[in-house]
């Protein structure tokens, strides 16, 4: 009798122990997350927030989202506040289930995380005002593109000036016609006076 009261005194003994040893033993509790688990969205969201039954620590890469066809969000710095972590995203992929996986560290040191799965009724638009204000861990570079049109120059004009010069190319070349025609006609003229004979003089007209 007396060995039946002592274990039934050690069972209630260890049973009140292992009920007060399980708060001390449990980790971060989430109490509830924005996206909701299960949600339907009409438009993705420009953040993540999650919170939780206890402060909470961060260790590395503490969130991140995948979509359809491996489509990945691009998640900004994660900030800390008690036991609420927010983390702003840029969204990208089609419609359908994306998955948030996420990881914090316990108030007892522990490592503790799980996935809260929630949905897009329409494909992901990357919104233009958040994106810029979103600080991502990875530095995103835009590229631009500029497409340069070429205008073919114009033909010189036939009455322009060449080499630079003020004066138009047929000006020269009128110029040299004219010299070339003037020094031909003066050699002619030459020619022909020195091939005449001069004229016999009359006696009668012989001066005394």
């Amino acid at each position: 009798m007396n060995l039946r009261r002592l274990g039934a005194a050690l069972l209630l003994t260890g049973l009140a122990l292992a009920g007060t040893a399980t708060p001390a033993l449990a980790h971060a509790e989430l109490l509830s997350s924005d996206p909701a688990a299960g949600a339907a969205l009409p438009a993705a969201p420009t953040r993540i927030q999650l919170t939780f039954a206890e402060p909470v620590g961060l260790p590395e890469n503490p969130i991140t989202v995948t979509g359809p066809d491996g489509a990945t969000w691009k998640v900004g710095q994660v900030t800390v506040a008690g036991a609420v972590i927010t983390a702003p995203v840029i969204p990208a992929g089609p419609s359908g289930e994306y998955v948030i996986d996420y990881k914090v560290i316990s108030d007892d040191g522990d490592e503790v995380g799980d996935k809260i799965r929630f949905s897009l009724t329409a494909p992901a638009a990357v919104p233009t005002s958040s994106a810029a204000n979103t600080s991502t861990p990875e530095d995103t570079t835009a590229t631009t593109t500029t497409t340069t049109t070429s205008t073919p120059a114009a033909a010189p004009s036939a009455d322009a000036p060449a080499g630079g010069g003020g004066v138009p190319v047929w000006v020269w070349i009128l110029g040299a016609v004219v010299l070339v025609g003037a020094g031909a006609f003066g050699a002619t003229r030459l020619g022909r006076t020195k091939s005449e004979p001069e004229a016999p003089v009359d006696p009668e007209t012989k001066p005394e």
